[in-house]
């Protein structure tokens, strides 16, 4: 049946209440960031670039969001690679723990940050590896690891297995079918969970407390402490950077889905597929 138009202008006024709800603090940080004021004030008395000049001419600053952005490429690195491999071996192979192996892979999404940051902190600090990059790459890792493997896992379950078992009956071998057919195919999939273990990481706060060390904290960590100790109006400008990076790699992952669902509609369907065009003819 047809709306009315009562109905209508319910549905998006409840709608327009929600989004004003969600958007609404993060409109308030950015408009912030534009104050001509010492402290943070609303309204602001705006209009001034001066925080964020502040923000990219200190030196503290800098190498906080320097940190955030290695350690950030680290554990994207890591957390694809390991996500990637457990979710093809989940989804591929007959492995008898696999169940394990799915709980093991999800397991940060249910444990408190909390609780990994105590651990690691326990861990890291007999080897002697608070403050270490790596050390807190690694526990990001973990943090991005279950992102990558539901998303790949997700892809993989969309793909005919029939396709990689062709590439086998020409000649090829498992890793050279993993190269030029398995990654291919789930491309979109393993860069989606890249960039949602960035962005897990580039956020990160609780674990990153315990184990950054006392030397130079990341983006996040800093902000945080600037909250605490001196509010200032650079905060708002450090927030809005931060709010605009997640904005960029939200469109990237709209981007992605679309173009995985592109590959999906033109791929061939099972028993259609021509194996001379799933792979280079084998030498």
């Amino acid at each position: 049946m047809g709306e009315t138009a009562s109905v209508r202008r319910t549905r998006y006024a409840l709608i327009a209440l929600v989004a004003v709800y969600l958007i609404g603090p993060t409109s308030v940080v950015i408009w912030l960031s534009f104050s001509k004021d010492e402290v943070l004030r609303f309204p602001p008395n705006l209009f001034s670039w001066r925080w964020y000049e502040e923000f990219l001419l200190d030196e503290h600053w800098n190498e906080a969001a320097y940190r955030s952005l290695l350690v950030g490429l680290l554990a994207t690195v890591f957390a694809t690679v390991i996500g990637s491999v457990a979710a093809f071996g989940t989804a591929r192979t007959k492995l008898p723990g696999k169940p394990i192996i799915e709980v093991i892979a999800i397991a940060p999404l249910v444990v408190p940050p909390i609780i990994l940051a105590t651990g690691g902190y326990s861990l890291y600090s007999t080897m002697n590896m608070i403050g270490s990059n790596i050390g807190l790459a690694i526990m990001h890792t973990v943090l991005g690891v279950p992102y990558v493997y539901l998303i790949v896992s997700s892809a993989l379950t969309r793909i005919d297995p029939s396709i990689e078992l062709a590439a086998l009956s020409l000649g090829a071998n498992r890793w050279r079918t993993i190269r030029d057919v398995t990654i291919p195919a789930n491309l979109p999939a393993i860069m989606t969970g890249a960039l949602f273990a960035f962005l897990i990481s580039f956020d990160e706060v609780v674990v990153t407390v315990f184990l950054s060390g006392s030397l130079t904290p990341t983006l996040p960590v800093r902000v945080f402490s600037s909250l605490s100790l001196a509010v200032s109006p650079v905060v708002a400008a450090v927030s809005t950077v931060q709010i605009l990076i997640a904005l960029v790699l939200m469109w990237l992952l709209g981007q992605l889905q679309r173009w995985q669902h592109k590959r999906a509609e033109t791929a061939p369907a099972a028993g259609n597929c021509e194996p001379s065009n799933l792979l280079e003819e084998s030498p």
